[in-house]
């Protein structure tokens, strides 16, 4: 049984997979995601021993929470840290027929797992929610990249009460803010990173590469497709209480609180623009209930969904969520900027794909992009 390329490598416990388990392996499957937790899927091919047990499970090797690292370095010497993760689940097939049994061993990072083992009610007086976010994240050794929110509460409105395991609570800052909350590996260093920030932060950074569908000798999609739920987009009246006086104070938000990624917003598409009434009460103040409403404008903006599968050997590196990228070929209305927001990397004795999704709260080309990759192969 020949082994997966020399350029994937699996380690679990901080150590290479013995040659007896790493022979079986078959397929690896990782979807990173900054929409949930990232997971991992190991498929072995089983067959018996001399003793009638598995041979790749004849030792209790994918215990609970054991850790797993899948790196791939494509040649370039060092390897690149696709995940890292933690054992939770495994499923074993028993097959009559010789060679067809098959075990499969899940695992998610931190957010999907040790994120989500303790619930104990935590007081946070006086703490802004990014400062919350770091705290968390610090407690499972995980760098914070957190963008500051504002300190919207204080003990004379409320105190944060977490009642919920770390992982939720952690969803439902991010939600309330309109953040993206994932974990992520440092690709060279391999350490875990925490991010919490807005979609406007990662579309401002420059695109990681460029996709072309159709596109002659520089294509590197094997299929790209997309919807645009054109109607959802909405903007936002409310009436929020003052906390002292109890006045009523308006608050309208007529636009999203994020660049464009494309010549046309999708929220300016529509004539006349919907409006949406805010009636949730769960907000200390004002200012939170502005923010709220802010969020759910810029959420309701982002209206086109793409997806796709890149050629992974031909794109010869792999793509990362939480970055952007261009896209060419799919039309003037649809080529143009997005933001990766899940890959799914299926590797296998035949080759390495990617699948992508993406997302744009725009459309047209506005002219800026510069669809050059500088990683790209020369041709």
């Amino acid at each position: 049984m020949s082994l997966l390329p020399s350029f994937f490598m699996v380690q679990l416990a901080f150590a290479p997979l013995p040659f007896f388990v790493a022979n079986a392996l078959a397929e690896i499957e990782v979807e990173t995601s900054i929409e949930g937790a990232s997971m991992f899927r190991l498929h072995f091919d089983l067959s018996r021993n001399v003793i009638g047990d598995f041979d790749a499970i004849m030792i209790d090797l994918f215990r609970p929470l054991v850790p797993i690292r899948i790196s791939l370095s494509f040649g370039l010497g060092l390897p690149m840290t696709l995940i890292n993760g933690f054992v939770r689940d495994i499923q074993l097939n028993v097959s009559n027929t010789p060679g067809g049994s098959r075990l499969e061993v899940v695992g998610a990072d931190q957010l999907g797992t040790t994120m989500g083992h303790i619930q104990i009610p935590i007081p946070w007086p006086n703490i802004p929610d990014s400062a919350i976010v770091a705290a968390i994240f610090g407690k499972y050794a995980i760098l914070p990249a957190v963008i500051p929110t504002p300190p919207t509460r204080t003990i004379l409105d409320t105190t944060t009460t977490q009642q919920d395991r770390d992982n939720a609570f952690l969803q439902q800052i991010a939600s309330f803010h309109s953040y993206h909350l994932f974990i992520q590996p440092d690709p060279i260093v391999g350490l875990d990173v925490g991010h919490f920030m807005p979609m406007a932060m990662m579309t401002a950074l420059p695109p990681q590469g460029v996709l072309s569908i159709d596109f002659g000798s520089q294509t590197n999609l094997t299929g790209f497709s997309l919807t645009n739920q054109m109607l959802r987009p909405a903007t936002a009246i409310s009436v929020f209480p003052e906390s002292n006086t109890r006045a009523p104070i308006p608050i309208v938000v007529p636009a999203a609180a994020e660049i464009p990624m494309g010549r046309e917003p999708s929220l300016t598409r529509i004539i006349p623009p919907p409006i949406e009434v805010e009636t949730s009460n769960d907000a200390a103040n004002v200012a939170e209930k502005t923010l709220q409403a802010i969020a759910r404008v810029t959420d309701s903006a982002r209206t086109v969904r793409a997806n796709g599968e890149v050629d992974g050997l031909k794109y010869s590196r792999p793509l990362l969520p939480g970055l952007p990228v261009l896209v060419r070929g799919a039309g003037n209305q649809h080529s143009g900027l997005y933001l990766v927001t899940s890959v799914s990397h299926r590797i296998s004795r035949d080759g390495y794909t990617q699948s992508f999704e993406a997302l744009r709260n725009a459309v047209g080309l506005t002219g800026a992009e510069i669809f050059v990759d500088p990683l790209g192969p020369v041709t």
